[in-house]
């Protein structure tokens, strides 16, 4: 039998860039900024292409395909117009630490965004693309009229269908929320205030039960402990039924923010100042709005959202925290912070053992065997398998800590960057995901060849970001102890989560890397200013800046050197080719571990960016090159806030910068991978004790 569908809504599309869905600063959870008013994304079980892709794959049970025949036809399936050409990341190494890193064992596909489009005339999504689009509900779901009455969305379209019950039953004309004044229809405003909780929670403000709790407790807003407040009675009535008429006004005085508004009711006359409302302590209830449904049923399309989606109360959790929420305006950048992970893309000839490369290479081998019923071969072929697989389950299984996974990551990047041959490293002839010449060679003879033992032009690679989770208030890599990360999806039980939302893309950068001998060397010499200066910093830390002081002092000056030169050359390149630091990312290989070691960085711009492809790698040329490096150190060692940047003992977040301003080395924040902290011109350009003291 058919489903009744109410009412499509077109005008509640809104077009949103991939890079914005999953980014630094947006994804579940996220509060986006739209023509309507604010909406929070779903999480990524609400999202429509994720939901195509699962369906695929129970389409290829359905009608009989092999467990080893599922996910090609799922690729192959997906790729089709009919279903939204919807493409799948072939990051296995991506795919495999997602895995690990967020306990989903069953993860089985990295799914890239596709492009939905929307009609310019009537904003309806082309192609019959509903289905693979991305849901959200609006955030915070209070609006209020002309005369300041504040009620919850819910309210709203109640009132609406009750007085258009013989015209608009299931609030068709509804969106964006209106009300009706007389003989006039009047867009709602939506409310600006949230609150935010260090848990990744984040809730309506509740204004109603904040009178009551105001009028009748005056003097617990200057209490230390947080007030229990959606736990308390509304103003009038009940939560489901409540008679409470609010109303902000204005007062005439002279008065800024909230201190010059006042809250009080029409129904039962009870009022109160709203100043000091932005220092309120307020109980989380552990609100999660994003898990909300944004379907009944599965099935039904109603044209101002779901009953659940309306719903003011939505999914909740018990919050740990022991800290109070804070107010917050939807404008804020304390809201959210993404945690991404970045992956560049590499063969599994780069990575893997060659135990399990031949393993892989005889099972290809074993299928075609098969197919061409080749007995004998087949049966050999089984027989080596098992051979190989004795010898895994032989080998020591050492159990890697989660701190050592990400270095792992890049450890994996940089033995293959730094350790294999071009050859090698071009392996993907098919695809060329990643391409790359070796131009060492450019610096030979130079003063510059014996500080690098390797520099690569990298022309293309393919870069896969993945969002790992998000929190609020704080960011995910402070250092502050309190803060919880929340997942992008709802589901409790991990096996369920069998596709993963990333984006794709393709650059071109430089790579370096540093000679250990000339490290060795330089270790002789250096001065122990930088780990007096991290070792004096960490006795003087707090809750925030201990993580960072800790990472700073356990990587040492490494990280100060490696970290600086990156930046150098950024800046460098802005002058040289006409990228703008932000069009540029940095990618840091440090580590004193003796199992991880490794000292280099990768400099890269990606599709998209300002300025066109090819202009970094131009700077890879013989004489581009040196003047490229040779430029950046020689800028490095004048800055427009010297002589006080150059003697400085501590500067930038933490103090965790030395000899380095905005005026000489540091970039966009979005370029750095370390805030902008771990920087020192010093080390390298110092004419007494620098790195690179004889190149100048």
């Amino acid at each position: 039998m058919a489903v009744k569908q109410y009412f499509e809504n077109n005008q509640a599309n809104e077009s949103i860039g991939k890079f914005k869905l999953l980014s630094a600063y947006g994804g579940p959870g996220s509060i986006v900024h739209t023509q309507y008013g604010s909406i929070i994304i779903s999480c990524i079980e609400e999202w429509g292409f994720l939901k195509r892709i699962l369906d695929i794959q129970k389409d290829a049970v359905e009608i009989g395909k092999k467990d080893k025949e599922i996910k090609g036809y799922v690729e192959e399936q997906a790729k089709l117009a009919s279903n939204g050409n919807i493409g799948l990341s072939n990051d296995t190494r991506l795919l495999n630490s997602l895995k690990d890193q967020k306990q989903i064992s069953q993860l089985k596909y990295l799914v890239l965004i596709p492009n939905i489009e929307l009609s310019d005339f009537s904003n309806k999504i082309k192609s019959d693309g509903q289905e693979l689009a991305i849901n959200s509900t609006f955030m915070p779901k209070v609006f209020f009229d002309r005369g300041k009455h504040y009620k919850t969305y819910k309210e709203w379209y109640k009132e609406w269908t009750l007085k258009n019950k013989g015209t608009d039953k299931y609030g068709k004309e509804f969106f964006p929320p209106k009300y009706i004044s007389g003989n006039e229809i009047i867009d709602l405003t939506q409310d600006n205030i949230v609150l935010i909780c260090d848990h990744g929670h984040i809730s309506d403000f509740p204004w109603s039960k904040y009178l009551r709790w105001r009028t009748e407790s005056p003097m617990e807003i200057n209490s230390e402990k947080p007030i229990d407040l959606f736990n308390s009675q509304s103003c009038c009535g009940s939560d489901d039924a409540t008679n409470a008429e609010i109303k902000i006004t204005s007062s005439t005085a002279n008065a800024s923010g909230f201190d010059g508004k006042w809250l009080k009711c029409e129904n039962c006359g009870r009022q109160t100042s709203l100043k000091g409302l932005m220092s309120v302590k307020i109980k989380c209830p552990g609100h999660k709005p994003w898990e909300a449904e944004t379907s009944h049923d599965g099935n039904l399309k109603y044209y101002s959202g779901s009953p659940l989606s309306r719903n003011q109360m939505p999914p909740s959790e018990k919050c740990m925290s022991s800290k109070p929420m804070k107010v917050a305006l939807t404008t804020g950048n304390n809201l959210y912070y993404s945690n991404m992970l970045t992956s560049i893309y590499m063969p599994d000839e780069l990575f893997l053992n060659e135990v399990i490369l031949r393993k892989k290479k005889l099972e290809k081998e074993k299928e075609l065997a098969k197919d061409e019923d080749r007995i004998d071969d087949l049966i050999q072929i089984v027989s080596e398998i098992k051979l190989i697989e004795n010898e895994l389950v032989n080998q020591p299984n050492e159990e890697i800590p989660d701190l050592e996974k990400p270095i792992l990551y890049r450890f994996e990047e940089f033995k293959a960057l730094a350790g294999k041959n071009e050859e090698e490293i071009n392996v993907d002839k098919e695809n060329e995901h990643l391409k790359v010449k070796d131009v060492t060679e450019n610096i030979k003879g130079s003063p510059l060849d014996k500080y690098f033992s390797r520099i690569l032009r990298i022309d293309n690679m393919k870069i896969t970001s993945a969002q790992l989770d998000f929190s609020r208030v704080v960011p995910v890599d402070s250092d502050s102890g309190s803060v919880v990360t929340k997942n992008i999806f709802s589901s409790k039980n991990l096996e369920k989560v069998e596709a993963y939302p990333v984006v794709e893309n393709y650059g071109e950068g430089i790579f370096f890397s540093f000679k250990d001998e000339q490290l060795e060397l330089f270790s002789n010499v250096v001065s122990s200013s930088i780990i007096e200066k991290l070792i004096k910093l960490d006795k003087n830390s707090d809750t925030f800046s201990e993580k960072a002081i800790k990472y700073g002092i356990q990587n040492n000056w490494q990280l100060y050197l490696v970290h600086s030169f990156s930046h150098l050359i950024m800046r460098e390149l802005e002058f040289r080719c006409g990228y703008p630091t932000a069009s540029l990312q940095e990618r840091i290989y440090v580590s004193n571990n003796p199992k991880y070691k490794m000292y280099g960085c990768m400099i890269y711009t990606a599709e998209g960016a300002e300025g066109s492809m090819g202009g970094v790698i131009a700077q890879t040329r013989t004489n581009n090159l040196l003047n490229l490096i040779t430029s950046a150190l020689k800028r490095a060692t004048v800055c427009n806030s010297d002589p006080l940047c150059w003697e400085s003992d501590g500067q930038g977040l933490f103090d965790l910068n030395f000899a380095s301003c905005f005026s000489c080395s540091l970039v966009s924040e979005t370029s750095c991978e370390h805030r902008n902290i771990y920087l020192d011109r010093r080390i390298l350009v110092d004419e007494n004790n620098g790195f690179f003291k004889d190149i100048l």
